[in-house]
């Protein structure tokens, strides 16, 4: 990667190497970059997924769920409000039956209202039913403290992983689909300086060109605030090293100078 950074002349050598090391470098280029999220989301997500489960834990009553009939350890109705999200509240009266309009809600400033027998959501401006004494299973089902707890385990065992599994692969396509643009970008400035340069070798130019760029992006990332016009630089910056490689990677090898004979 340093080669990629600061040295143009190393592009003679990556516009000829092997498909399996571009594939190697693109790879690396986006674990860098799946790092830095990783950390971002560790001092900026975390906190608020912890404290969202917290929250759950110690405010939200018991919730048990049998033969299509709700009840809950909260004996008068109930609203329970996100401490950090406001908007992000329910309303908890198991002991209701009849059914709430869409007034009473916003008049009691919830996204939901749990009744005996229903939920009932707010999305987009319509109400949502959920008729929960259709439900057959004779089962109860309590939602309660150590449920949340479980939650929390599963939550960090999965959200995480898969999470930036999935960056890991939409920043590797990103890197690929950026490289065939540039790729195409290259053949025009190839023609005009001059340079023998095929799409395969200017794609493999390409994916080095955006070494400085996955920095940035990875530096805006942890960043607690936004580099201004980072789109821009990155774009910049792609574009001005892949200019130096198309240059370097057209430019013959020196030639060593021959010895002269000893007398």
């Amino acid at each position: 990667m340093i080669a990629s950074l600061t040295s143009p002349s190393a592009y003679r050598r990556f516009a000829g190497e092997k498909p399996s090391r571009t594939a190697a470098y693109t790879a690396l280029l986006a674990l860098i970059f799946v790092a830095a999220l990783s950390v971002a989301i560790k001092i900026r997500l975390t906190p608020l997924f912890d404290e969202t489960f917290s929250w759950l834990k110690t405010s939200m009553p018991a919730i048990t769920f049998s033969a299509g009939k709700v009840t809950s350890t909260a004996l008068t109705p109930t609203r329970v409000e996100h401490p950090r999200a406001k908007e992000v509240a329910v309303m908890i009266d198991t002991e209701r039956t009849d059914p709430v309009t869409s007034a009473q809600m916003t008049e009691a400033k919830v996204l939901a209202y749990l009744t005996g027998n229903a939920l009932y959501m707010e999305r987009d401006g319509r109400l949502e039913v959920f008729d929960l004494a259709k439900s057959s299973s004779g089962k109860a089902v309590t939602i309660d403290a150590q449920s949340y707890g479980e939650m929390e385990r599963i939550f960090n065992w999965v959200f995480y992983p898969v999470v930036l599994l999935l960056f890991f692969v939409i920043f590797c396509v990103s890197l690929c689909f950026f490289g065939a643009i540039y790729g195409l970008v290259g053949m025009l400035v190839a023609s005009l300086t001059g340079a023998e340069l095929g799409f395969g070798a200017l794609f493999r130019l390409a994916i080095h060109a955006q070494s400085a760029s996955v920095l940035l992006r990875s530096l805006d990332a942890l960043s607690p605030v936004r580099i201004p016009l980072a789109g821009a630089l990155s774009l910049v910056l792609s574009v001005t090293y892949l200019t130096l490689g198309i240059r370097a990677a057209a430019r013959p090898e020196t030639a060593p100078a021959p010895t002269a004979p000893e007398a």
